[in-house]
């Protein structure tokens, strides 16, 4: 069969996702082509196709019914989760919104979220807050991985109840970081020539609970998945972070208040830590 759309890699990723035979809710469909991609490749038996805003949603209707698909994708008009009915959907997509944006549409139909059981998002931003409420609430991060799109690097993530990395299992993927990347940090900060921190305080440092929480804040917001399976985008990412954090330091230098201080101090030890992760996954470069 000859496909009617042509979905860029981002949304190739999270259509690889999607769980045979789903009933699906897209979230944000924007024109409609995820759940028309999925539909003409054979993986989903329906679709509820949803959007906030008017012209998408008109948009949507448009390209659905030209090619006579009205009885298998249903497009709403709404506001998130709010026009879908209990039970007809059991796989959510949503895609190409904040990460607080995708955390606030969940909140009000707690009915919706019980009968889900695959959960595929691509959120832009707040990516660790994400896995860290989602995994708390039950959900199980069972693969993410990331993808290229006009030059950003975007991150997709597949929730399940049943599959996957439970909260717990996260978390001390944070202590299993810690001892992989302290030795590394410690022999970066006594090489590198700018920094005079003595053998004595940077072992105080690495051995402080304030260094342990900002390997597990960033085992969080790399995602342990992706960390697992190191690819050159995940040192572009790495590397990308490393720099807005050095930018951002520069323009904090040049304030005057003593209450940026803490922050700069915080800045610096990320930039730190994702040295010891950079060093860990690609020791050749």
């Amino acid at each position: 069969m000859t496909l009617s759309v042509n979905l860029g890699p981002r949304l190739k990723l999270v259509a690889s996702f999607i769980p045979q035979g789903a009933s699906l809710g897209d979230i944000g469909t924007d024109h409609g082509y995820l759940p028309i991609y999925l539909w003409e490749i054979g993986r989903i038996k329906k679709a509820v196709a949803v959007d906030v805003h008017k012209g998408p949603y008109e948009s949507a209707c448009e390209t659905i019914q030209s090619r006579n698909l009205s009885e298998v994708i249903d497009v709403r008009l709404g506001d998130g989760l709010l026009p879908l009915k209990v039970g007809e959907v059991d796989t959510l997509t949503l895609a190409g919104m904040g990460g607080n944006t995708m955390l606030e549409i969940f909140k009000p139909r707690p009915d919706i979220m019980a009968q889900i059981q695959h959960l595929i998002l691509q959120p832009q931003g707040a990516e660790g807050k994400v896995r860290h409420t989602l995994t708390k609430e039950g959900w199980k991060l069972k693969e993410e991985e990331l993808v290229t799109e006009e030059g950003r690097i975007y991150v997709v993530m597949h929730y399940t109840r049943e599959e996957g990395y439970t909260f717990a299992q996260i978390q001390n993927k944070g202590e299993e970081w810690y001892q992989k990347t302290t030795p590394l940090i410690m022999s970066f900060l006594s090489d590198t020539k700018e920094s005079s921190t003595k053998e004595s305080s940077t072992k105080e440092f690495t051995d402080s609970d304030e260094f342990k929480s900002l390997v597990l804040r960033w085992v969080w917001d790399l995602g342990p998945h992706i960390l697992e399976n190191p690819t050159l985008q995940l040192l572009t990412f790495i590397e990308d972070q490393q720099n807005f954090l050095k930018r951002t330091l520069k323009q904090m230098e040049k304030a005057t208040q003593t209450s940026v201080l803490p922050k700069i101090k915080k800045f610096q030890n990320s930039i730190y830590v994702l040295e010891g992760f950079k060093r860990c996954l690609f020791p050749l470069v």
